[in-house]
């Protein structure tokens, strides 16, 4: 188990966003936009196709880690994909700096939940963005209440305990993100 809990965390930390926008433009995203090794920044400032490769690519190591953590049972898929987001947020390659873990957190959540959950989870995100305008507080705001959606969803503790889990390793990437962007804006 412990291995597979290292391999789930050193697959996440793959950089798929650092490495198509050097492939794509030969720019470091960390440098470019909100400096975020992610879908958002690469579709941003990098291009669509880029993009579009960043998220399969990042959500694919969420599928990869369920596939991983099935295998152990006790509901390893759980923490597997937490470690894989916790890579995707904090890579090792990258001294640290990654993306914010929703594309990883999607791909996951199509092996370990429904598609229904996902739908509902993005119409909630979308709506909050509309009214809040701010990507990082519209994704903690909505990962505030996957625990409960997935709680009830599933009839099960284990889903719900994988959703605060979720919630705090994604709301800490996002929280720390706007600190952030207010130092930037004070400097």
């Amino acid at each position: 188990m412990f291995w597979m809990l290292i391999k789930s965390y050193l697959m996440g930390s793959i950089p798929f966003a650092y490495i198509f926008a050097k492939f794509y433009r030969r720019k470091d995203i960390r440098r470019i936009g909100t400096g975020n090794v992610g879908t958002t920044n690469v579709l941003s400032h990098i291009g669509f196709m880029p993009g579009v490769l960043t998220a399969v690519t990042d959500g694919l190591k969420g599928v990869f880690a369920v596939m991983m953590g099935s295998a152990f049972g006790a509901r390893g898929e759980f923490l597997a994909l937490l470690l894989a987001i916790v890579g995707h947020n904090w890579p090792v390659w990258l001294r640290f700096h990654g993306g914010g873990g929703l594309a990883t957190l999607i791909g996951g959540m199509l092996c370990i939940s429904s598609w229904v959950v996902i739908l509902i989870g993005l119409v909630v995100w979308g709506i909050l963005y509309l009214i809040i305008r701010e990507h990082n507080r519209s994704a903690i705001a909505t990962c505030s209440f996957l625990p409960f959606l997935l709680g009830i969803f599933h009839s099960s503790w284990s889903h719900f305990c994988f959703g605060v889990g979720a919630a705090v390793v994604v709301g800490l990437k996002r929280f720390f993100c706007l600190k952030q962007d207010q130092k930037s804006l004070v400097a």
